[in-house]
């Protein structure tokens, strides 16, 4: 599959319109329609970037899906290697949907993924308890 069949995909699958992720990456509605119908080239890295802040999906990704990276077997192992994702938020300058996070945001993030994962440090507490 072609770069333009996996960007157009990876659109259609989060919902968005061309316009929408127009509004969303900062990149003209023009140039993506040109992209997804094989008019265009492989987009420069710049482009890839403001591409992935649109669609939600990861920068390496679509390096990948262009074509700028190769996965060689010391780059997986890497990324299977899980990240402290409340150290990642607290150490980072983060975007949401083209905003960035302020301290507070981040704090929100911060509680609302305790509070998701509550449950199952609790479930987990229990099953220890009776070993």
């Amino acid at each position: 599959m072609y770069f333009y069949d996996k960007l157009k995909d990876m659109r259609k699958l989060k919902g968005f319109t061309i316009r929408e992720l127009a509004d969303r990456s900062g990149v003209s509605a023009a140039y993506i329609s040109q992209l997804e119908n094989g008019n265009r080239g492989i987009p420069s890295p710049e482009v890839l970037m403001k591409l992935s802040e649109g669609l939600n999906t990861s920068y390496s990704e679509l390096m990948d899906i262009a074509g700028y990276l190769e996965s060689s077997p010391s780059e997986q192992q890497f990324q299977s290697n899980p990240v402290n994702l409340r150290r990642f938020l607290r150490e980072n300058e983060l975007m949401f949907d083209g905003f960035v996070l302020t301290t507070e945001d981040k704090e929100w993030v911060e509680r609302m993924l305790t509070v998701l994962f509550w449950k199952d440090r609790q479930t987990n507490k229990y099953k220890s308890d009776d070993q």
